[in-house]
């Protein structure tokens, strides 16, 4: 009876009219909890979703604004000149001045060729030079000698025409005889014939001769030989183009180097600057002077300086049109169809980056289309934040 009478109390407490009493149940208690818990719950997921895609719209618009203003990428290399060290003459690797990969400055030699055919080729050269020289000294004496026999012949047939006309005078006065008239007159031609055999002669030793001094064809032609001789003994010693590292080579003394067959790689570290691919979209408001940071994979953590150089006018799309086919035409549509990436050139600020531009390495690289502007803070936070990323890249 005790217990009958709490549960009636219990159920006294927990409604005040009959109606009440019927509705106030224990499960109905239970579904009205939940409920308001399901209710509570669908706001707050109501909530976050509208919150997300706030956050969403907001970076999709502030994508599209960055991306004209501080366009990026992580499509950089670093480009430089790679030339390939060709020796221009032959000859047995005496000796090797270079380690690879270490830096060299311009006019150092890097190896050395047997020079002792070179040296040869350069004496033999001389001697050619000194005996053009008295060959030319002996022709020339010869002219000398065919002006003098010029000189005597005009003078012979100036003093036969002079006696052979007093011959005549007196054969006309008879007196001397017809017969020394034929005589005066085969002197006198004998004369004129000498004068014309003596210049016959003086010029066929000034033909000799040619040209005097270094123009003299013997002459040039032996002085070439002797420039082409001291270029072939100084070519003997493989010298650095300019400032920059040996790479790729595995040479050994006793190697035997041919003429135009490259012996090894160098990579200047004169002219070195970054490629980096942006998308079309990208490159409205960009313009060569632009300035550019950018972070070396390299160089983990550290953010260099630099400046657009040029953008690339046009790019190879894979379009290969030859006359005489048809045109043809690319199957990508859509909205999202894939962008098309143009190269720009950056260049290096004064001695940034020195000793760390590696030809080939990886660079992300950021853009400021212009100056001051609030976009660029974000810029600049952002590509310090990605130098970072270099570590466990």
């Amino acid at each position: 009876m005790a217990d009958k009478h709490n549960d009636i109390s219990s159920t006294e407490l927990r409604a005040n009219t009959p109606e009440q009493a019927v509705l106030s149940t224990p499960t109905d208690d239970i579904h009205v909890a939940n409920g308001a818990a399901d209710k509570s719950k669908n706001q707050k997921i109501r909530k976050a979703t509208n919150i997300i895609l706030i956050v969403v719209a907001f970076l999709f618009v502030f994508h599209l604004i960055a991306d004209r203003y501080i366009p990026s990428t992580d499509l950089g290399r670093v480009r430089g000149f790679v030339v390939p060290i060709t020796p221009q003459v032959s000859g047995e690797v005496i000796e090797i001045l270079t380690t690879p990969n270490t830096l060299i400055r311009k006019g150092q030699v890097l190896a050395r060729i047997n020079p002792r055919d070179y040296e040869i080729a350069l004496f033999t050269a001389e001697q050619n030079v000194t005996q053009a020289g008295q060959n030319m000294g002996a022709l020339t004496a010869n002219v000398t000698a065919a002006k003098a026999k010029v000189v005597n012949a005009e003078a012979n047939f100036t003093n036969a025409k002079v006696q052979s006309k007093r011959i005549f005078t007196m054969v006309e006065q008879q007196v001397m005889s017809e017969a020394d008239a034929d005589n005066a007159r085969a002197e006198l031609a004998s004369a004129e014939a000498g004068v014309a055999s003596a210049k016959a002669d003086l010029a066929k030793a000034e033909e000799r001769l040619g040209s005097e001094g270094e123009n003299n064809t013997a002459v040039k032609s032996a002085l070439l030989a002797l420039e082409q001789a001291e270029l072939n003994l100084a070519r003997s010693e493989i010298k650095a183009p300019t400032d920059g590292v040996a790479s790729n080579f595995r040479l050994k003394e006793g190697f035997y180097a041919n003429a135009g067959q490259p012996v090894m790689t160098f990579i200047s570290s004169e002219d070195v600057w970054i490629e980096a691919n942006f998308r079309e979209n990208s490159l409205g408001n960009m313009q060569a002077g632009d300035k550019v940071e950018f972070a070396l994979d390299y160089a983990p953590g550290e953010v260099f300086t630099g400046k657009v150089a040029y953008i690339d006018y046009g790019v190879d799309w894979g379009q290969s049109e030859q006359t005489g086919k048809l045109a043809q035409t690319t199957g990508q549509t859509g909205w999202l169809r894939q962008s098309q990436r143009f190269p720009v050139t950056i260049h290096f600020d004064d001695e940034e980056a020195k000793g760390l531009r590696r030809v080939g390495g990886q660079a992300d690289v950021m853009v400021y289309t212009e100056e001051n502007s609030l976009m660029n803070l974000f810029g600049k936070f952002w590509i310090r934040v990605v130098s970072w990323f270099s570590y466990v890249r």
